[in-house]
């Protein structure tokens, strides 16, 4: 009896020294250190591929062998947006284990550029070859992608663009503008101005900014339409210029970008503009009566302006010359006042002139009369403001027999 209670005594003090040293061996174990890296390798509207490396490393004198090794992801407020079992293993002593896995992961509308991740599982170590022990680890990390959006590639621009038409608001102006997005992910136009200057810098027309959504990994195209001031046809080569900015809108991130173009356009003819294939029809009039101290010429400039806005008659210069052979003789020369022709309707510039007798018969070259009597009309046709303009030259041939 006495044998048997010594003998409980003494595994009752052995089992609190093993005891003991059992756990102030297992309160002396280091957690393994552990970094995680996160590189994404592509990044698109819907999901995002990256490569996480997982690196352990064991300070401890002993091995530690690691089980039940998850990777967990969550969004700010706390959902589980990612969860990756990670084959674990044993860490030797005093070194590092390495381990490297490929995921995905898709947007959702809590997804934030910030991942909050932690790695959890179970770390075991033997003691005396006879006793294993097993003590939970969980390791907080957060991941920020706020960096992922500062190589965002800008997109290419091009534009083409031509002078439609003149009509009586003014000119009518089209162009295409055509975005090329090298991303995988959209991008949205935000307020792309379009200002026409002329070759001096000046204004001629500013259009409604564009707005819209540019296709990932395509082309995608803009049509403008807009009304320029008249004296943009003054200029012989107009400047568009573009500016504004593209935003991309990935996992809570915003990032804007700025884009600018410039394109250039040769005016095109006033003539292509306002008649395309219709003719500015003129006509002369004669009405000559005879006065006691001569002829009184009265002379007309009848026009059919077939364009849809008011034409100027300007510069006009109305002479009558004879003409023999190929001698002119100046009869009378006068100028003719200006006159506003509208769209679609018929006008006509009249001017008076008196041709003394004497000038009358002695016209001709080596003979009284000429060959021919001759009305010319000279002028410019043009828009109101705008300098450039059509020229014009009219002549009228009157048989002098119709005299004698």
């Amino acid at each position: 009896m006495k044998l048997g209670i010594i003998l409980l005594v003494i595994l009752i003090i052995v089992n609190a020294i093993i005891g003991g040293s059992i756990l102030l061996f297992v309160m002396d174990i280091n957690a393994p250190d552990i970094d995680v890296h996160i590189q994404v390798q592509d990044l698109s509207e819907d999901d995002m591929t990256f490569t996480a490396t997982i690196t352990m490393g064991n300070t401890n004198p002993f091995d530690l062998s690691i089980d039940n090794l998850e990777l967990i992801g969550k969004n700010p407020a706390g959902a589980t947006i990612l969860t990756i079992e990670l084959q674990g293993g044993t860490i030797p002593a005093q070194q590092h284990k390495t381990l490297v896995t490929n995921q995905s992961v898709s947007f959702t509308g809590d997804m934030s550029s910030t991942l909050y991740s932690s790695i959890q599982g179970t770390m075991g170590v033997t003691i005396g070859g006879l006793m294993e022990k097993t003590i939970p680890f969980h390791v907080n990390i957060t991941a920020s992608f706020s960096e992922l959006l500062n190589n965002i590639d800008s997109p290419t621009i091009d534009i083409t663009a031509e002078v439609a038409d003149v009509t009586e608001n003014g000119v009518i102006f089209q162009a295409t503008v055509s975005l090329d997005n090298p991303n995988s992910f959209s991008l949205e136009l935000q307020n792309l101005a379009t200002r026409i200057t002329t070759e001096n810098g000046t204004l001629v027309g500013e259009l409604t900014p564009l707005q819209g959504i540019i296709r990932p990994d395509d082309t995608t195209r803009f049509h403008m339409n807009g009304t320029l001031y008249y004296h943009a046809l003054n200029a012989k080569v107009l400047t568009i210029d573009l500016s504004g900015k593209a935003a991309v809108h990935l996992m809570g991130l915003t990032k804007a970008i700025g884009l600018s173009a410039s394109a250039h356009l040769i005016v095109p003819n006033i003539t292509e503009l306002l008649f395309h294939n219709e003719s500015l029809v003129i006509s002369i009039t004669l009405d000559a009566k005879l006065r006691l101290r001569g002829v009184l010429a009265t002379i007309g400039l009848r026009l059919s302006n077939p364009s849809k806005i008011p034409l100027q008659a300007h510069d006009m210069l109305c002479s009558i010359y004879g003409l023999t052979g190929e001698n002119k003789k100046m009869i009378v020369q006068q100028p003719m006042e200006a006159c506003t022709i509208e769209p679609q309707n018929q006008n006509c510039a009249e001017t008076e002139v008196r041709i003394p007798y004497i000038k009358f018969f002695t016209s001709g070259t080596r003979h009284i009369f000429p060959e021919w009597f001759v009305i010319e009309i000279k002028g410019n046709f043009s828009i109101e403001g705008v300098y450039q303009s059509i020229p014009v030259s009219l002549d009228a041939n009157i048989n002098p027999t119709l005299f004698r």
